[in-house]
């Protein structure tokens, strides 16, 4: 993957974990706890249009114009929030205006309806920086085609003339990938995420004509998990655990599994794992259900009739994850059950 698009992806990872809690609030998606500590509800997925068009030639001198793919958009997922983000480079040479305010105004590139506006002072903003304009409206109030084209147009506070926008520093000579515009939609799943699926749908996606590839690909990531299980089972061959169910290591590295090509970060997280026995008397701090406690005691007085309970995970909590989705859109999204916190016999 080409370097320039890591570090776009690293800019992307870091807004979406700045502005995730702030829009849970705005959706009222947050609740707290018995310690006021504060709980998500749902998921919340950041997707980030790549592509952006920099030369549609019915653009007027003085606006911009961007052209997002939003086909990819689950109609699984229930919207909570959008914007858009507009990297602006430090003006060099700016004309005052009246008040030294400036409107920033985005328009809906077929009916030339305002969408959003915001105010810029560049007094207060000398330096780069990103302009945000909230755009869930666009979404809220009726649905999308394959695209969604913006545009972008700056006036003097007083009045309704148009300032050129090389002057404020929107100007797209020399801009790299990391800083072109970025559409970032907010959204909560009405079901639980499945890693795996996503997965699925990434290879669904390549096609036939990468089928070969694909198949190589699949081939590494085997050969990778089995080198990994090799060296792992050596290690406690002839080893095998009679302590207690509790909670051991498991570090989990995707690369490994050979998911390094669409998972961007992270790369690897511990997960943890439950192992031990549940022999009678069964320890309080593993919680047992009245069940095994039943089980565990009819197979202490004959192991050969009934099977031991199981150390099993009873708590486990979500981690967030970047990557690029069957639309080569960039991703951010939670998912439950990554991590085990607790053991138990069950």
């Amino acid at each position: 993957m080409h370097s320039n698009i890591i570090k776009y992806f690293k800019i992307v990872y870091m807004l979406a974990t700045l502005t995730k809690l702030k829009h849970l609030r705005k959706s009222k998606t947050v609740k707290h706890n018995k310690n006021n500590e504060t709980e998500l509800l749902i998921n919340l997925t950041a997707i980030i249009s790549l592509y952006l068009a920099d030369n549609l030639t019915l653009s007027p001198l003085r606006r911009q114009t961007y052209l997002f793919d939003v086909s990819t958009l689950s109609d699984k997922e229930e919207l909570v929030g959008a914007e858009l983000r507009i990297f602006r480079k430090a003006p060099a040479d700016v004309q005052p205006s009246p008040s030294g305010v400036y409107n920033l105004h985005l328009l809906s590139c077929r009916s030339k309806r305002p969408l959003a506006s915001r105010s810029l002072d560049l007094q207060d903003s000398r330096k780069a920086e990103w302009e945000v304009l909230d755009v869930w409206g666009i979404f809220k109030n009726r649905r999308q085609g394959n695209q969604l084209c913006l545009q972008l147009k700056v006036t003097h506070s007083k009045s309704d003339t148009e300032i050129d926008l090389n002057q404020l520093g929107f100007h797209r000579h020399g801009r790299t990938q990391q800083e072109k515009a970025i559409l970032v939609v907010y959204t909560r799943s009405r079901k639980r995420e499945n890693l795996f699926n996503e997965m699925k749908e990434k290879i669904k996606s390549r096609g036939d004509d990468e089928e070969e590839e694909e198949s190589a690909l699949q081939f590494k990531a085997r050969r990778r998990r089995r080198t990994a299980l090799n060296n792992r089972h050596g290690k406690r061959h002839g080893k095998k655990s009679k302590s207690r169910c509790s909670k051991k290591a498991l570090h989990v590295n995707f690369k490994e599994l050979g998911w390094d090509d669409w998972i961007i970060a992270p790369l690897d997280y511990e997960a943890y794992h439950c192992e031990g026995v549940c022999d009678f008397p069964l320890r309080s701090h593993l919680e047992p259900t009245n069940h095994a406690i039943i089980q565990t005691l009819m197979n202490s007085m004959d192991p050969n009739s009934t099977p031991p309970s199981c150390c099993v995970p009873t708590k486990l909590s979500p981690i967030s994850i970047l990557y690029i989705d069957s639309g080569n859109n960039v991703v951010y999204k939670q998912y439950e059950d990554m991590v085990v916190e607790q053991c138990g016999c069950r």
